[in-house]
C-alpha cells in the first residue's frame, strides 16, 4: 500500500489484485475458488464461467485473486496482445490443465473465441473468463460492480496511511464529483484522475509549506 510520502494515486497502487476485492455478502475468494475447483473435477460435465461488469469495476483484480488462491497462471488479454500467440499459449494450457483462466475474452476475434469454447469442451476443461457481457454457453461466475462501498473500500486501502482529512478533502473535491459522474461505473479511470488532483493539491501544499 501507498507511504505518506508517496501519490496513492500512481497506478501500481491499485493494478489488478493488489487491493482485494470487496464482496457484499456471504461470498468470498475461496468460495469461488471452491466453485470453480468443484466443476473442474466434475468430468465429464464441462463449466464455462464468466466474470461480467464494466470497464474499471474489478474484474481483472478478482480473476488475479482466483489465480492466486487456485495457484492457476491467468491469460492477460489486451488490445496489444497478440492474438495469434494468445490462442497458442491458451489452446496450450488447455492440452495440460483442468482450469484455464482468460482475463479480457472479448479481445480475442469470434473466431478465436469459438475455438477456445470448442478445445475446451474436447479437452473436458472448466474455462473462467472476463467479460463486459456474458458470453453465449458461459454461466455468471459474479457479476462486478461499482458502489458507495466499494468507493470506500477501495479510498480506505490506498488512503490508510494519510490523514483522514485527506480522504473527506477529496470525496468533497469537486475533481472527484466531476470524475465520478464521467466515469460512472469505471472507478479505476476517476483514480487515474485523482493523480493529479493529489499532485496539484496535496503535494504542492506540502512544498509550500
Amino acid at each position: 500500500m501507498p507511504n505518506r510520502n508517496s501519490n496513492p494515486f500512481s497506478c501500481r497502487y491499485f493494478e489488478p489484485g493488489n487491493i482485494p476485492f470487496l464482496f457484499h455478502n456471504e461470498h468470498s475468494i475461496e468460495s469461488l475458488a471452491y466453485k470453480l475447483q468443484s466443476s473442474s473435477r466434475q468430468r465429464p460435465t464441462v463449466r464455462r464461467w464468466a466474470i461480467v461488469g464494466p470497464h474499471g469495476s474489478g474484474k481483472s483484480t478478482l480473476i488475479k485473486q482466483l489465480s492466486e488462491q487456485l495457484d492457476c497462471q491467468v491469460h492477460v488479454l489486451h488490445s496489444s496482445t497478440n492474438k495469434l500467440q494468445a490462442m497458442r499459449e491458451i489452446l496450450a494450457k488447455l492440452d495440460r490443465s483442468p482450469l484455464c483462466l482468460v482475463d479480457g475474452y472479448e479481445q480475442l476475434p469470434h473466431w478465436s473465441r469459438l475455438w477456445v469454447r470448442a478445445y475446451s469442451r474436447l479437452k473436458r476443461v472448466t474455462l473462467c473468463v472476463t467479460a463486459h457481457r456474458r458470453p453465449w454457453a458461459f454461466d455468471l461466475l459474479w457479476q462486478t460492480r461499482i458502489d458507495q462501498q466499494v468507493e470506500q473500500h477501495v479510498l480506505d486501502c490506498l488512503l490508510g496511511g494519510n490523514d483522514p482529512a485527506l480522504k473527506t478533502a477529496l470525496l468533497e473535491s469537486q475533481a472527484w464529483k466531476d470524475s465520478r459522474e464521467k466515469q460512472k461505473e469505471n472507478l479505476r479511470e476517476s483514480l487515474f484522475d485523482m493523480y493529479d488532483w493529489w499532485r496539484d493539491t496535496v503535494d504542492e501544499y506540502s512544498r509550500a509549506r
